[in-house]
């Protein structure tokens, strides 16, 4: 039976030293982007009233015990709330919960995949994130043509022109995650 080598680090815990092998990160980093994610969304794209403490009772739910599947539920409260509001056309806080809430029901896919003790290799979730781009460079800019009719006038001109520049951000992030490694 032969042996992985190992190597103590700098506090005294054996870790692996195979070489080739990408670096891991812990499976509770989901859970915190999970939450990094999340509770901007709950304190701003909730309108005033319930919806805030609710949606932060539902984070905090979804962090703790990831199978109880309470993260659609705050997906569809965030959308439902934010259907609350009167229409202002195309805004920044329509737009980020628009990628906010695909981004929380990926980061919950994921962490009903991967256990909080897990060590996990980040290159793992690259093709998922190459899917949330290709899905939210056509969603945003469609988002934007859509609100921009909606807008008087006399705003239309900026709702374009940021929605042209949120399009070329995401098509510059997207072309370097979606670039095949060479190794």
């Amino acid at each position: 039976m032969s042996r992985s080598p190992t190597a103590a680090d700098g506090r005294g815990r054996v870790r692996s030293v195979v070489p080739g092998l990408p670096r891991t990160v812990p499976g509770w980093m989901l859970r915190v982007a999970f939450a990094a994610v999340a509770l901007p969304l709950a304190l701003t794209a909730a309108p005033s009233g319930p919806w805030p403490v609710l949606c932060v009772v539902l984070v905090s739910l979804t962090i703790a015990m990831p199978r109880w599947r309470t993260a659609w539920l705050l997906v569809a409260v965030l959308a439902f709330s934010a259907l609350l509001e009167p229409a202002t056309g195309v805004s920044v806080r329509i737009l980020g919960l628009i990628a906010g809430v695909h981004a929380l029901h990926l980061l919950a896919a994921w962490m009903l995949a991967v256990p909080a003790r897990a060590r996990l290799q980040p290159a793992a979730l690259l093709p998922g994130a190459r899917r949330f781009l290709v899905v939210q460079v056509p969603a945003q800019a469609v988002a934007v043509a859509i609100l921009a009719l909606r807008q008087p006038a006399t705003g239309g001109l900026s709702a374009i022109a940021a929605g042209i520049a949120v399009l070329a951000l995401a098509v510059a992030l997207g072309t370097v995650l979606l670039r095949r490694s060479r190794a």
